[in-house]
């Protein structure tokens, strides 16, 4: 871990000390309810240990709904001091569990001061928001934004600090993400106060609703993945038709990824590109085995044929929802930056970033894979084949992050802006007679 991100998640306990500290000096609210509070601290304790990944790197819990009730329930320090207390209960629990899959501690104690101390301060933040006055429901509204955004926010800047990037792009990532599921349970949290207030054991039955909230959101990442991994296998399939192509989309996959990181493109897009790549072969699959097998180059009609793949695997993907961004990708990773691609000659930034970058990928491992009318080339014949045509089949922003990734990256970068110089050198050398 990062010394600046570990610096961070520690420090983050001494804001919410002071300011739980600078809350008792406001009013104490009437309701005080010794009952509800402990009720509902057992509620958010126990919500904390039933977390769904709803991404890659985002993992999302009830506990939320549970403490805006306790902000819109209590004294603003009262609130704080009941969030940071649950939290500790919950997150402690976890540092004691293991990850059967891997054997590691669920959480780590430094895990258990940051995610305590930052829903603290969002907790303390918007409790003064809400006591601040205006209608009930409004406030009730803007508390629960001012949570959600601190929360968040302060996510995101820890994510930014371990990954080296912009924390408001992380955090509209998140945002984009689970922003329907977190509507859902602040909706639900707005309710489970008004009915648990002075009726301790409804808060209980109000837990039912925000349970199916977080089941659907469960069974929801769950049907993508498995959609998800069933169209990657369909894609496997269509690989192994071909000995020569097997485990060619998960390289292509591999590389593409890697291009897209040197971009620094924000990891929803990563991930976006990934998918596509995964399965940009997919359509390859209403290819004739006669054509897909054929050992030498194909005819100008078998051509035709092999030409119409992404349209096939972009008409496969339609049917499925998760990748209703991926298959344009897949429909243009034949295209080049020239017009000369297909199956629409696009050209230039007409070609989605995704799709130039996959066809990049796809291209070296096809280069570096045995074929049945030729051998694999080697990795300096092929990066030099990719230098020759960047900026005429492939985007040259692309062919320079990939030679990045390869080793002797800076011979790499000479090499490719010594092809962008030949062609000036070659006009130089024809005005004064030189012959190049």
């Amino acid at each position: 871990m990062p010394s600046l991100l570990r610096a961070y998640l520690l420090t983050m306990a001494a804001p919410a000390v002071v300011l739980g500290a600078a809350l008792l000096g406001l009013p104490a609210a009437a309701n005080g309810d010794p009952l509800l509070m402990a009720v509902l601290m057992f509620l958010g304790a126990a919500a904390t240990n039933f977390p769904v990944t709803v991404s890659p790197r985002l993992k999302a819990d009830p506990a939320p709904a549970v403490y805006l009730a306790m902000v819109l329930l209590f004294a603003p320090a009262t609130a704080v001091a009941m969030i940071g207390g649950s939290r500790v209960v919950g997150e402690g629990l976890l540092c004691l569990r293991r990850n059967p899959a891997t054997g590691f501690h669920r959480r780590e104690p430094i895990d258990l001061v940051f995610n305590s101390s930052q829903l603290m301060v969002a907790g303390g933040l918007a409790a003064l928001t809400y006591s601040a006055g205006g209608t009930e429901v409004g406030s009730a509204v803007l508390a629960g934004a001012v949570f959600y955004a601190v929360y968040s926010g302060l996510d995101a800047i820890a994510g930014g600090l371990h990954n080296s990037r912009n924390p408001f792009e992380i955090w509209t990532e998140i945002a984009g993400n689970d922003w329907k599921q977190t509507a859902a349970l602040y909706i639900a949290g707005y309710l489970l106060a008004i009915i648990s207030n002075g009726r301790p054991g409804l808060a209980l039955v109000m837990m039912v609703p925000v349970a199916a909230i977080h089941v659907a959101l469960t069974r929801s990442v769950q049907l993508r993945e498995q959609t998800i991994a069933a169209v990657e296998a369909m894609a496997d399939v269509v690989d192994r038709r071909d000995p020569y192509t097997f485990q060619h989309s998960q390289s292509v996959a591999n590389h593409s990824v890697q291009i897209a990181r040197t971009l620094r493109l924000p990891d929803r897009e990563v991930e976006l590109i990934r998918l596509a790549a995964r399965v940009h072969d997919l359509g390859k699959i209403a290819v004739p085995d006669e054509v897909l097998h054929k050992q030498g180059r194909l005819t100008a009609e078998e051509f035709e044929l092999m030409k119409k793949h992404p349209e096939t695997g972009a008409e496969i993907l339609a049917k499925f929802p998760e990748y209703r961004r991926g298959r344009e990708l897949v429909l243009a990773h034949h295209e080049r930056i020239d017009g000369l691609g297909y199956p629409h000659g696009l050209a230039g930034a007409a070609i989605a970033l995704g799709a130039r970058i996959i066809a990049v990928a796809d291209s070296w491992d096809a280069m570096t894979s045995d074929r049945p009318y030729r051998q694999a080339l080697g990795s300096d014949i092929a990066l030099g084949e990719l230098l020759r045509g960047r900026g005429t089949q492939w985007d040259p922003a692309v062919v320079d992050a990939f030679a990045q990734t390869l080793p002797g990256a800076t011979h790499v970068e000479e090499s490719a802006r010594w092809t962008d110089v030949r062609p000036l050198l070659r006009s130089l050398g024809a005005a004064v007679g030189v012959v190049g």
